[in-house]
């Protein structure tokens, strides 16, 4: 994979070796920091992660963790030899204004940070993960709070769990919009849904929040390059601004620069 330069937020860490943690619910992403660069990424299933650093316990001068699975955090917390700073809303370095920040999911919290170290503001960072979040920044970086929905492998898995003859279906491409298979009926359905979600959303709060001034659109997750295909293809207007897959990653090196 390729290598992605630290911003300039981040630029008081350049010196540090980082090894940055993103613990999801299905999947974790590892990655070290060495001269300000963002390496080669690890990915592991969540169940797996204690399992898999043992195996090869990456050397640091420091951890950054964002981390959504309370179970994993002790284990984490016994394995790494280093300090660890764990993202919450006490150390992401953004305005909150929401009643209860301590709720607030740490992935979605770096997301967040990683927005608005870019300066495009007002933001909305869309996050395909197992469930779909969208978080809502203002013009003034203060994140206002969210909006969160199932994913599509999730909304896959219950329509194959909850019905006796769907199967379960992988998300995929798709080059009709007539399915001409069950399988072809869920995968378009799930990601016209989703853009949809996106195009409703965006333009809901363009209209109700920020006074009819877009929003930068943010992207990231296994799901979102496929979004943002699909919400190009229909010559509709383009409401997706950038797809970053390593979105996280980066807001978890911008926290780090803040500490």
């Amino acid at each position: 994979m390729n290598r992605h330069s630290l911003n300039r937020s981040a630029s008081s860490v350049s010196e540090e070796r980082l090894l940055l943690i993103d613990v999801s619910n299905s999947f974790s992403k590892i990655a070290i920091v060495q001269n300000g660069v963002i390496g080669s990424i690890q990915k592991i299933p969540t169940p797996l992660l204690a399992e898999g650093l043992k195996r090869k316990l990456p050397k640091a001068d420091r951890a950054v963790i964002s981390s959504v699975v309370p179970k994993a955090n002790h284990s984490l917390g016994k394995l790494l030899p280093c300090p660890i700073l764990w993202v919450d809303h006490t150390t992401a370095g953004v305005a909150i204004r929401y009643p209860k920040p301590g709720t607030i999911g740490a992935d979605r919290l770096a997301n967040v940070a990683a927005a608005v170290s870019l300066g495009k503001l007002p933001a909305i960072v869309v996050d395909f993960g197992t469930a779909v979040t969208f978080d809502i920044i203002d013009p003034r970086g203060c994140y206002l709070g969210g909006i969160i929905a199932p994913g599509l492998a999730t909304a896959a898995s219950a329509l194959h769990e909850r019905t006796a003859l769907l199967p379960l279906t992988k998300i995929q491409g798709i080059e009709s919009i007539v399915g001409k298979s069950t399988r072809q009926g869920i995968q378009i359905g799930l990601l016209l849904g989703a853009v949809g979600i996106v195009r409703e959303v965006v333009t809901r709060i363009t209209r109700v929040t920020f006074d009819g001034k877009k929003p930068f659109v943010l992207t990231t997750g296994g799901d979102a390059e496929l979004v943002n295909r699909l919400s190009r293809s229909g010559g509709g207007k383009k409401v997706i601004d950038i797809v970053d897959p390593l979105l996280t990653l980066k807001g978890l090196l911008v926290i780090a620069g803040n500490f």
